[in-house]
């Protein structure tokens, strides 16, 4: 690798949108959360304006049903050129995700923390194991933006 003359990388982080937040919560008097949460990624690839959306959309719940959130966010990432999918495939499917989770792990530890009950930290996460969920559930599609 020659650091003076760094090759620039075929994908770009644009930003990213909270689009949907919802957040529960019931107090029981000496009771003790325990919480577990699952992410749902999508994700959507515009060949013509070079840009792919991922979307995840991260749930947490309390077993006792005293806490709920959900958390949509989108990341936005522009491209040079898609000959395949597979061209970009780890850049898709392993580097936004792990680009865009750190947004949503921040945003829940904020909104929990103003919240009044305390701050939930997700823990990090591999994001290698959403690669199949979101290749099964990335289209290739028109982005608005």
């Amino acid at each position: 690798m020659n650091l003076n003359n760094p090759k620039p990388s075929p994908f770009r982080f644009i930003g990213f949108n909270v689009i949907e937040s919802i957040i529960k919560y019931t107090p029981i008097v000496d009771s003790e959360m325990n919480m577990e949460f699952g992410i749902s990624p999508s994700g959507v690839i515009d060949k013509n304006k070079k840009k792919y959306q991922i979307t995840l959309l991260v749930e947490i719940k309390d077993k006792s049903e005293q806490f709920f959130s959900k958390v949509v966010i989108n990341g936005i990432f522009e491209f040079k050129e898609v000959t395949s999918i597979e061209h970009l495939d780890n850049y898709f499917f392993i580097n936004a995700p792990a680009i865009i989770f750190p947004y949503i792990r921040s945003y829940i530890a904020a909104l929990t923390s103003l919240s009044g009950f305390g701050t939930i930290n997700l823990p990090p996460i591999n994001v290698g194991m959403l690669k199949e969920d979101l290749k099964a559930n990335t289209i290739d599609g028109e982005l608005g933006i």
